[in-house]
């Protein structure tokens, strides 16, 4: 009788698992990102001026069809400007695996090396404040005389999804699994990064290079962002 029971546990699981299934909210389209998908043009909050840069071919060729993508650079308006200031923002389709990138995978293909990341907390202009995974890695370039230079990077990314703002791409992971099966969203997750570079042959320090990053990113992020979706 014992032997019988134990032959039909995998039917029952199976069952069951069928069962739930069936009772899963379902949602065909696609859940927006809490974030605005154009950033800023023109001088941006008084300190910085931004240009529309195209995203690569490697970019379009490696991520899915249906990813869509927000990218500018900018520059400082100051009288002793800094090097410019990367943003993008990239929005993943409804394959999270082939639509959306982090910089732990492209940057080495990019031509860094010795990449470091740490989580990092920042308040914005609103008195927010939000963890942010952040990168320095290195890299080398030629310049036109032929000498050719060590710069240092830093970057600083997050994951803005329909009603969550997640710094880590594993936890990312896990949370847009947990609303495709508990809530039925196929959600559409935004990538935001924002890096910059410095260095000795700059005469630019990490700390200069740093603040301007965090300065950039403090008055300009909590405008992209809808915080009631977040805070439904």
């Amino acid at each position: 009788m014992r032997a019988w029971i134990y032959g039909l546990l995998p039917a029952l699981l199976l069952g069951a698992v069928f069962s739930l299934v069936g009772i899963m909210p379902t949602q065909d389209a696609l859940v927006e990102s809490a974030i605005r998908p154009d950033l800023p043009l023109g001088i941006t909050a008084g300190t910085w001026r931004g240009e529309r840069e195209q995203e690569s071919e490697v970019e379009r060729v490696t991520l899915a069809a249906d990813t869509k993508f927000c990218k500018a650079v900018y520059q400082s308006v100051s009288v002793n400007p800094l090097p410019p200031i990367f943003a993008s923002i990239v929005y993943s389709g409804s394959d999270m695996n082939t639509s959306i990138h982090r910089p732990e995978r492209c940057l080495p293909s990019q031509g860094h090396y010795d990449l470091q990341t740490a989580p990092v907390q920042l308040k914005l202009k609103d008195g927010r404040e939000l963890t942010f995974t952040r990168i320095l890695s290195m890299s080398s370039q030629k310049l036109a005389n032929g000498r050719e230079i060590t710069l240092q990077h830093v970057n600083y990314y997050v994951f803005i999804g329909h009603n969550a703002i997640i710094s880590s791409h594993l936890m990312r992971t896990f949370r847009d699994m947990y609303d495709r099966v508990v809530h039925g969203y196929v959600e559409r997750w935004a990538y935001y990064q924002v890096g910059t570079y410095y260095g000795e042959a700059l005469r630019v320090s990490r700390e200069d290079a740093e603040n301007n990053l965090r300065a950039y990113i403090s008055e300009t992020l909590s405008d992209l962002i809808d915080w009631d979706m977040l805070e439904k």
